[in-house]
């Protein structure tokens, strides 16, 4: 149990440091050469871009699991039970949909990793086209960036059962303004320990889910179960497909397993069969923790109950302090995700603007190497998203759906388009390859299905921005073309 401990530890606090070097590093990759059929190369993705690495032990199988289990598992999951509340128990369906959905998704970045130096989303859009790579670069950027709004949410939401009046939309959205700031100022010298609180608290906030997924089965009820099977008062297709966007939100970051390739000792054997036990592993606690909540309590009690896991870890220990820290615990994981995560984001457009594909403020650092105009910036958005979200007099369930659905529509985009490539570069090798196809094309129809999770109002948001960027880009990118010919000419 000792080694296990160690091994789930040490993956955890490596997946932090990967994220923040592969997410810096990949959605600036906007190179302008021609595809060939070699593998694609990337700006500033090689392994010596974290000297240390080198001389570090490499995982094996066990190690290897676990760093993807730590890749996948967060704080994605705690808001879902009450989301899934409010269309039933219904959902379990929704739930093993989604899960192979993503699965065949998590194995296009495997077969990505293996064929291409840079396996991010937007390094793979941009070897199908620059114009798809600056688009899906924006996405990927600003779709990560109201998800950070959404964890800040999920945190608040644990913090209610301590501050009732979060739930009401003008002290919600004024407490999620005031605490953008407060990180924006704080992040300005970096996170330094934040991040070690994150991986301590996300272990324990899994711990809770844990617990919750086998323990919960002690309490639980089928009567129960059955008679929150559909309470949307929908058809069940629509039911089924109502949770889709929520479900999808719990494993963004498939993408992060292939990046993680140099830390493994026989990559090419290993890096397969630790995603699919891995990613299996997170898939089976998600869907019974999840499920059990709803043979515990009614629909209606979850509904109203922001802080679910909390809820159920007070049901199964009989005892309210045990909720109150799982609570405490859970929020403190989301809040302290959010400031390191809002640091990702930053470095991430940095990175953009430093090719030329975001406004130049990003590319400003201060003393300390931070990204500061870029914090500013990115503050002034989420703010902005904040306050739309309180205007629209939305509480925590209502704002967490909301920002969860748009962020997720958009990061399907570079999700979507991560597929085409690893079919281009099949088709630029002169290669057939079946199981890519089917690969590629499960994945396909489980991105395009998440679409009809979503309402009008969030489709129509998503198509103006997907008809508007492209257009801008390729503006910006004709100037940019247009000037390297011209210094070309001049120069001969």
């Amino acid at each position: 149990m000792a080694t296990l401990a160690y091994c789930w530890l040490a993956a955890s606090s490596l997946c932090h440091y990967r994220c923040f070097i592969t997410t810096a590093q990949g959605t600036g990759v906007f190179t302008m050469s021609s595809d060939t059929p070699d593998k694609q190369q990337t700006s500033s993705s090689q392994p010596d871009s974290t000297p240390t690495e080198g001389n570090a032990k490499k995982l094996g199988v066990i190690g290897a699991t676990f760093l993807i289990i730590s890749s996948l598992a967060g704080s994605g999951v705690i808001a879902l039970p009450q989301q899934l509340a409010f269309t039933g128990s219904i959902t379990l369906v929704s739930f093993i949909l989604v899960t192979l959905g993503a699965l065949f998704l998590t194995l296009v970045y495997v077969r990505a990793g293996e064929r291409f130096d840079d396996p991010s989303p937007t390094a793979l859009a941009t070897t199908v086209s620059p114009i798809i790579g600056a688009k899906c670069g924006f996405f990927y950027v600003y779709g990560n960036l109201i998800s950070n709004v959404s964890i800040l949410i999920a945190g608040l939401g644990y913090i209610a059962m301590f501050i009732p009046e979060l739930n009401d939309p003008i002290v919600l959205g004024c407490t999620v303004i005031a605490l953008i700031w407060l990180f924006v100022v704080l992040s300005l010298r970096g996170v330094g320990i934040i991040a070690q609180v994150v991986s301590i608290t996300v272990t324990l906030l899994l711990i809770a889910v844990v617990l919750t997924s086998i323990l919960g089965w002690l309490e639980f009820s089928p009567a129960q179960f059955r008679e929150n099977w559909n309470v949307s008062g929908k058809g069940d297709g629509s039911a089924i497909m109502a949770g889709f966007a929520i479900l999808i939100f719990s494993y963004v970051g498939v993408e992060s397993v292939a990046t993680n390739a140099e830390q493994i000792e026989n990559p090419q054997k290993v890096v397969p069969v630790a995603t699919i036990v891995g990613f299996l592993v997170v898939a089976v606690f998600y869907i019974l923790s999840t499920t059990v909540m709803e043979g515990m309590f009614t629909a209606k009690v979850i509904q109203e109950a922001p802080a679910s896991f909390a809820l159920s870890m007070e049901k199964i220990f009989h005892s309210s302090y045990v909720g109150q820290i799982v609570s405490l615990v859970m929020a403190i994981a989301c809040i302290a995700s959010f400031m390191v995560w809002g640091l990702n984001s930053v470095s991430a457009a940095k990175t953009s603007a430093d090719n030329g594909f975001l406004p130049k403020a990003y590319s400003y650092t201060n003393r300390y190497g931070i990204a500061s105009k870029g914090l500013v910036i990115n503050g002034v958005i989420m703010t902005a998203v904040e306050l739309v979200l309180m205007l629209m007099g939305s509480d925590i369930a209502e704002a967490f759906n909301i920002s969860v659905t748009i962020s997720v529509l958009l990061l399907l985009f570079p999700y979507f388009w991560s597929g085409v490539a690893l079919l281009k570069l099949d088709h630029l090798e002169k290669k057939t390859s079946r199981s890519n196809i089917a690969i590629v094309a499960l994945s396909s129809l489980f991105i395009i299905s998440a679409f009809a999770s979503a309402n009008y109002d969030e489709l129509m948001m998503v198509i103006a921005m997907v008809m508007i960027v492209p257009g801008i880009y390729a503006i910006l990118m004709n100037i940019k073309i247009v000037n390297v010919d011209t210094v070309f000419h001049h120069t001969n």
